[in-house]
């Protein structure tokens, strides 16, 4: 790699938001040294993707060229030929510069493969349909002019040549945009599965809220206390509005120091300031007990770790001085009361555990939105350097602690967005039912919660229970994977966010998202990102594949309108159009489709916007029929301005013209609608200069089409009186009016489903 291209991508990097531990950012050389190369449109050689549309266009045009009587239309034929080749050279460059700094692995997806493979079995087929079309001229008689004509119409104009590389590059658009919103694409098939998702799951509820908790109230020996402020340095803990201190309350001071040992964070020096490091929620234990001054005393020796199927933690430490060697344990209120036999009082002495009165008190707390957890502890019995379930002396109950983490906005915004556009949201989360259902009250997720019990009892039965369940609590990992496959056998597009490389859910989704570079199992990865970054992400893949259906219809126009041509030809008619003024159209066409992805690549980061029902592939068979529908308006207008200048007495090229010059006004207004207006309105630029420039020079070439004497001959095209203006100006303004209302009529009336298969 050139030393200066080496410069360059070192000072390209990417922000990760405040609330990663590091508070830095991430090098794109980091992301090469990790592995993860998100993929560019081709490689640095452009001709490896355009070798075999390249050799097979030249070599039809030569043979053309020499077959053909006109050497003029078969030069004029490869003329256009080479400047299409030239644009999707121009478009290689122009996506393989914006996107240098990320790598340059080849864009090989289903929707590419799919899409080549249609356009490899059109190369073999049209030679055959060549043949026997001019079997047909000769038994029907056909002039062989004309025959010739509809031949050339098939050989190239038929074959969407150029489709495999407009679609590659419109998902290697999206997937830079997305690495733009720090949303890394691994494997280029996620784009499109991120683009088709309909349901996505988070394991992670810290996406949705801030990096932070904050313990808001404990209750200990029967009282309940407040923690008011945020962190350790600016809080304390009251009760009835005043300050406790430490001793005053032996029961808070046990249950503070169980969720102070019982504990994985660290507290760091870092420039003078302590601060914890850890999970969000052990952080938090860790600053409740520095209120009260509470320090770990007794080192740890062993840890049983908290798992989905346990419930809760549980560490050994080591006897020091008169304090014997004690068990803490922290975790769900249910399961660590069943490991007690008593309960520490405000008077430090044991007595009897109430477990529906902690119950009651853990429900309360948990409707109000808050995570609560219990505490408990007891000497050990054995003291040794090994800690099982079974060796679990009875534990003496200490008490409760409640916390809650702040709602990200750009989360619930974020959440409305997926809702809005027919994406649902669903967290899986180690809490009980009550409580993850409150906490997903606060993002506007409290429709419905199901359990690990009732998804291994069956009881989520249907598609009506599994989609208005928003919570799934308690799962184990064989419950989430049974959750996720039958979500997907509802037909669903599945992404799971998942910060576990071995996430049982992430491994049977259709998408795994990972949030760390160093996840290499992850389709896509979200470095320290937030829910409202993997919403992005998901908006961003729906707005590639929208494109990629925006181009099928724009390269559709020319290939209809090709049939229309040999339709006459066959019924011995006048074809509204010659097959040079096809290739004229074919490279307006490639423009239009050049100037749209350079509108993608300008505009702002994609948004949500209300949907019906899921996004369709744009090889889905109503996406083919829109874009039929689009380029059948547009034979049906120029066919219809044909017959009215033949009808007006008008000549076959002042006729064919017409008809030309008001189907390729209606190429350029779609392409002037795709740089300035996107789907959610006007685009508030800046706009590309070039995308423009192209744009008025195909606005500027009409009128010389028409009228300049070279591109008379060159394109079979004949000068048209001032009057003829008006009606082909208004033909092509009511095709539009006409597409642009059909298209929103079957956007609006078909609801089809995404297959996992696209």
């Amino acid at each position: 790699m050139p030393e200066g291209s080496t410069a360059r991508r070192s000072r390209a990097t990417m922000r990760e938001p405040g609330r990663t531990s590091g508070g830095g950012h991430v090098r794109l050389e980091s992301i090469h040294e990790s592995g993860l190369r998100p993929f560019l449109l081709m490689g640095p050689r452009t001709h490896q993707a355009l070798r075999s549309p390249l050799v097979y266009v030249v070599v039809a045009g030569g043979l053309l060229a020499v077959w053909s009587e006109d050497l003029w239309t078969g030069a004029a034929m490869l003329a256009v030929v080479a400047m299409a080749v030239v644009h999707i050279w121009a478009l290689d460059r122009r996506v393989a510069k914006a996107i240098a700094p990320l790598g340059v692995p080849p864009v090989v997806t289903p929707l590419t493969t799919a899409i080549g493979r249609f356009r490899f079995l059109t190369a073999l087929v049209m030679p055959v349909a060549a043949g026997a079309l001019i079997g047909a001229g000769a038994l029907l008689g056909l002039e062989s002019s004309a025959v010739r004509a509809a031949v050339a119409v098939l050989m190239i104009v038929a074959v969407p040549w150029e489709l495999p590389s407009i679609v590659a590059a419109a998902l290697a658009t999206g997937a830079v945009r997305m690495a733009h919103g720090r949303t890394l694409v691994r494997r280029p098939a996620a784009v499109e599965k991120l683009g088709a998702t309909t349901v996505v799951c988070t394991r992670r509820a810290g996406l949705l809220t801030s990096d932070r908790a904050y313990v808001t109230t404990v209750v200990a020996g029967g009282r309940a206390y407040q923690v008011t402020g945020a962190g350790r340095d600016h809080g304390e803990i009251t009760q009835g509005g005043v300050a406790v201190g430490p001793g005053a309350d032996p029961a808070l001071d046990a249950c503070l120091q169980a969720g102070l040992s019982c504990n994985d964070a660290r507290i760091v020096e870092r420039e003078g300031v302590s601060a914890a490091v850890g999970d969000a929620t052990e952080r938090a234990l860790l600053d409740s007990a520095a209120m009260l001054g509470l320090e770990k005393v007794s080192p740890r020796v062993a840890t049983l770790p908290y798992t989905p199927e346990q419930l809760f933690m549980a560490t050994l430490h080591e006897p020091v001085g008169e304090t014997p060697a004690m068990v803490y344990a922290k975790g769900a209120v249910e399961r660590v009361l069943y490991l007690c036999d008593g309960r520490l009082g405000a008077d430090g002495q044991v007595g009897e555990l109430d477990r529906r009165e902690v119950l009651d008190t853990a429900r309360w707390l948990t409707r109000r939105g808050l995570r609560v957890l219990a505490f408990a502890s007891a000497p050990a019995v054995t003291p040794g350097t090994e800690l099982t379930e079974r060796s679990l002396p009875p534990l003496t109950f200490l008490g409760l602690q409640a916390m809650h983490s702040p709602v990200l906005i750009d989360a619930l915004e974020a959440v409305r967005g997926c809702q809005d556009a027919g994406v649902g949201v669903k967290i899986i989360t180690g809490d009980d039912a009550l409580m993850a259902r409150s906490s997903a009250a606060w993002v506007g997720l409290a429709e419905g919660a199901l359990s690990g019990a009732e998804l291994a009892d069956g009881r989520f039965g249907g598609p009506v229970s599994l989609d208005r369940a928003t919570v799934f609590a308690r799962l184990l990992p064989e419950e989430e994977r049974r959750l996720v496959r039958a979500l997907r056998s509802h037909n669903h597009v599945v992404a799971v966010i998942d910060g576990e490389a071995a996430g049982a859910g992430r491994g049977q989704a259709d998408v795994g998202v990972g949030t760390s570079i160093s996840d290499e199992g992850a389709d896509v990865v979200l470095p320290g990102g937030t829910f409202a970054t993997a919403a992005a992400g998901i908006a961003e893949g729906r707005a590639a594949l929208e494109g990629v259906a925006r181009y099928t219809g724009h390269a559709l126009v020319p290939r209809v309108i090709a049939f229309v041509v040999v339709l006459a030809v066959l019924l011995g008619l006048d074809a509204p159009v010659e097959p040079v003024h096809l290739l004229w159209l074919n490279l307006a066409t490639t423009m239009g489709l050049m100037i749209t992805l350079n509108a993608e690549l300008r505009t702002r980061q994609a948004a949500f916007r209300p949907a019906p029902g899921p996004v369709r592939s744009p090889l889905a068979p109503a996406r083919v029929a829109e874009a039929l529908l689009v380029a059948a308006v547009l034979g049906a207008q120029a066919c219809a301005l044909f017959a009215w200048a033949t009808t007006q007495g008008a000549g076959l090229a002042e006729a064919q013209t017409a008809a030309l010059v008001s189907t390729s006004l209606v190429v350029l207004a779609r392409s002037s609608a795709a740089l300035f207006f996107g789907p959610d309105g006007p685009r508030a630029g800046p706009y590309d200069r070039r995308a423009v420039a192209a744009l008025l020079a195909m606005a500027a070439l009409q009128p010389a089409l028409v009228y300049l004497p070279a591109f008379n001959h060159l394109f079979a095209t004949a000068p048209l009186d001032l009057p003829f203006w008006p009606l082909i100006i208004g033909a092509g303004a009511g095709a539009c009016g006409v597409i642009a209302v059909l298209t929103e009529l079957v956007r609006r009336g078909v609801r089809p489903q995404v297959t996992r298969n696209g």
